[in-house]
């Protein structure tokens, strides 16, 4: 009987080729999607997870009121805290504290000197400096060295396999000797496995903490910048530890806390939490969004649902051919039940062709995929991804069999319930309640279609005001070079040199150095105050580097005052009187009326350990020194009396960027022999602080489009059997007269009304989730009146040309064709 079964499928799936590929494709786009959505929120999701102590290891962030309310939670804490709460805490079975050595460095190279051939020399920036006890917490294999002893030397440092091919090539390098910055040998005594790519924090080299003394930091209370682990017991209640946090605080910050007017509160956060949920101060890396990750595992269910509906829809809308089949079947014996497998079985088959094709489509796609959201989201995918994961080929399963009988049963029940005798007889078949129930359904797709244009919509207009939006300062045709990193008592002459020479080139506008540079945060915070002031109205400012060219070379404008000048930077120390510029934020946190009212009012900031008095020259125009989605950070700007800058700005003619980068170059290597030349255009640098926006973007669009083609296919459906329903209608309507036009509009005026239906619930939802969204951001669009009218219009347009190529044919055919059987 079985076999009967199968031959009759295969027998109407061939008979109906073009019904059966639509009903194919359709699911499999639908798998397909759904496949890559959850495997990009399984990837976003499990951050941190293949760390063996996930479970019980936390950061300890560090957040601000009183005289310090302006300073956001940070990621960063003191260094003390690590050592003192594995003292203090009996849950606290271990800790390490993590830290970027730009924190002690403006400049950072390594070079190797082999016994035969050139010495390698790299700038290299993702180093941190970090405890003994760090491959104990963390989980990053070795593939050289001892895990227990390779961070306790003084002199070792740590690689990555990626750092050890680049210097080393395939050799072992455990006992090579790199050189820091050309004058710091340090020995090679672990390589570890690269930092996979959903680690919160990402490094290529290790250097232990014993570098700065065998004690650093365990009694440093005035430091925050420093990542802070700790591994607790298994166990541990955190609501309880995290209660015996304020007596703690007090113990040991609360003589600070009260001379300077502010309180601090730590927490403790979970190190698999971070990347979805933390958007702190200082965090290693642009994090995700919790948010934004549940948001596209409900799209992908939808988008699955959207190719059930179509299966439901496309098999209904068949029900009117296969009527007298139903018929025949049941005069000659076939109960329901057999009639039911038979339906039941072809939607197993659809179903698992569907499958197996979008296998095919997901290994195909693979690649582009990872190459277009800008991750490699599948390595590692039957290791520890998503195919690792027994839940995911439990929801194959489910999804197969969900797919096969629940949504098949509706239409074999649909089929097999026709009367024969009035199928037999021509009659028409009972499709009221059908329709309405295909009515709701194709108005849900229209309902999520007009969300998720209109959220792509939103997403790329907030990226490109972002990427595109007035700044504050010059962004293109900026060239960033690394300052020199192996310097002498010369340099100071050196940088003179440089400076003097560039800014005779043709091809260079301006040029200056400096110690940070736009699109990052600077590094250096302090307070600042009135002079006259106590230390209780202190009020944290950011505090940059610069020197005389840095406003011209970066077209910021002065909007009261005047520029700095290579003479201040002399008179800069505690006990001296130097000139700073401050910008409009400073001007308002100081209580100053106006920018004018602040020139030549003195102030007072700290620099390390040091209270300098000073006076304002000149207030800058607040402009983004980060993102948009940040507000105007407060900065305050001096001039230094030692040579130690981090960057040098160059701002070049755009008809001569590939001359000024040679010039720039040349100059370079003559000023600072031995230092490697490496460079950046700025406007590329800034905008790497929205790759989540652009991945976000890429992610929300593609699924956009799929949304509605899968849609489109249910339009089909639903066309189709309308189209069937009212063949005759449209017959006599021809007959008397009626235009093509006329009965294009007769047929899609029904769906023109779905789509008005679904508009009316999809606004409101559109206005909340927007603004939701945006409310992220401290600079964003306005939700005009286009976001809520164009996705609406766009669904509407594309609604009317699928339904119109459908009805089309059935307006043309020839009325004697279509009434021929009465």
């Amino acid at each position: 009987m079985f076999e009967n079964y199968f031959k009759i499928a295969r027998r109407n799936l061939w008979r109906s080729k073009g019904f059966s590929a639509i009903n194919i494709f359709g699911l499999a786009i639908g798998i397909a999607a759904c496949f890559f959505i959850f495997q990009y929120v399984n990837f976003e999701s499990g951050y941190d997870k293949f760390n063996t102590n996930a479970e019980n290891l936390y950061r300890v962030p560090i957040s601000y009121s009183g005289s310090m309310a302006n300073v956001p939670t940070t990621a960063a804490n003191h260094p003390a805290v690590g050592p003192a709460m594995k003292a203090d805490f009996p849950e606290v079975v271990d800790f390490v504290r993590v830290v970027n050595v730009s924190l002690f460095m403006n400049a950072f190279s390594i070079s190797y000197a082999p016994p035969v051939g050139e010495t390698k020399t790299f700038n290299e920036s993702n180093i941190y400096m970090a405890d003994a006890s760090f491959f104990n917490v963390f989980t990053y294999p070795l593939i050289y060295g001892d895990k227990k002893t390779c961070l306790v030397n003084e002199g070792s440092i740590v690689i990555s396999e990626s750092e050890a091919k680049k210097y080393f090539g395939e050799q072992n390098p455990i006992g090579q000797t790199l050189k820091v910055n050309g004058r710091i040998p340090m020995k090679v005594s672990a390589v570890f496995a690269d930092a996979p790519e959903n680690s919160h924090i990402k490094f290529d080299m290790l250097v232990p903490f014993a570098v700065l003394g065998p004690k650093f930091g365990e009694d440093n209370w005035t430091w925050p910048e420093f990542y802070n682990y700790v591994l607790l017991a298994p166990g541990t209640d955190i609501k309880k530890l995290e209660a015996k946090f304020p007596a703690f605080i007090e113990r040991y910050l609360g003589a600070k806390m009260k001379e300077l007017n502010f309180r601090s509160a730590f927490h403790l956060q979970k190190v698999t939490d971070i990347h979805l949920t933390s958007n702190y101060l200082k965090e290693a890396e642009a994090n995700g969004s919790e948010k934004e990750i549940y948001f596209l595992a409900v799209i992908g269910v939808f988008i699955l649902f959207i190719a059930w509906i179509n299966y439901i829809n496309l098999s209904t809308a068949k029900s009117m051919e296969r009527a007298k089949e139903v018929g025949l079947r049941k005069v000659v014996g076939a109960e329901k039940t057999q009639l039911v497998i038979q339906f039941l079985l072809e939607s197993v088959i659809v179903n698992f062709l569907a499958l197996v094709l979008a296998g095919f489509i997901i290994l195909a796609l693979t690649p582009s995929f990872n190459h277009f959201i800008g991750r490699n989201i599948s390595l590692g995918f039957f290791s520890n991804g998503l195919g690792s994961n027994p839940l995911f080929w439990i929801s194959v399963v489910g999804i197969f069999m969900a797919g096969a009988l629940l949504v098949g049963a509706y239409p074999a029940f649909v089929l097999s319930s026709f009367l024969p005798v009035r199928v037999l007889k021509g009659a028409p078949v009972p499709t009221g309640k059908g329709i309405s129930l295909r009515k709701v359904l194709v108005s849900f797709q229209f309902v999520l279609s007009i969300i998720l244009i209109a959220s792509t919509f939103v997403v790329f207009r907030q990226f490109n005001f972002m990427r595109n939006g007035s700044l504050g300062y010059k962004k293109d045709q900026v060239l960033i070079v690394k300052a020199p990193s192996i310097a002498d008592s010369t340099i100071g002459n050196k940088y003179s040199y440089f400076k003097s020479e560039i800014l005779n080139t043709a091809s260079v506008v301006d040029a200056s150095v400096t110690s940070d540079i736009p699109g990052n945060m600077i590094r250096y915070r302090n307070s600042v105050r009135k002079a006259a002031e106590d230390k209780q109205h202190n009020f944290t400012t950011y505090l940059m580097e610069i020197d005389e060219n840095f406003i011209p070379t970066y077209n910021i404008q002065l909007v009261a005052g005047k520029n700095l000048e290579a003479t201040d930077s002399s008179s800069l120390g505690p006990n001296k009187y130097t000139k700073v510029m401050v910008n409009e934020e400073i001007v308002k946190a100081l209580g100053f009326n106006s920018a004018e009212e602040a020139v030549n009012q003195d102030i007072r900031f700290v620099l390390g350990q040091d209270d300098v008095l000073c006076k304002i020259s000149g207030v800058v125009k607040n402009f983004h020194q980060r993102s948009m989605k940040e507000k105007f950070d407060p900065i305050l700007f001096y001039y230094p009396s030692y040579q130690g800058w981090k960057y040098i700005s160059v701002n070049i003619k755009a008809s001569e960027a590939a001359k000024s980068i040679s010039d720039v170059e040349t100059l370079y290597k003559k000023a600072f022999p031995g230092n490697p030349f490496e460079y950046f255009f700025l406007d590329e640098y800034f905008n790497r602080q929205y790759q989540a926006d652009a991945r976000l973007g890429n992610v929300f669009g593609l699924f956009a489009v799929l949304t509605i083609v899968v849609a489109c296919m249910g339009l089909l459906g639903l066309s189709s059997f309308v189209i069937k329903l009212r063949t005759k209608e449209i017959g006599i309507r021809k007959v008397l007269g009626a235009s093509v036009s006329g009965l294009l509009v007769l047929i899609s005026k029904d769906f023109v009304k779905l789509v008005c239906i679904a508009s009316v619930i999809a606004i409101p939802v559109i206005y909340l989730a927007a603004s939701t969204w945006l409310d992220n951001y401290a600079f964003h669009i306005a939700l005009g009146i286009s976001i809520f009218i164009i996705p609406p219009l766009l669904l509407l347009v594309i609604t009317l040309i699928t339904i119109c190529l459908q009805s089309l044919k059935a307006a043309l055919t020839n009325p004697v064709k279509s009434l021929r059987s009465e």
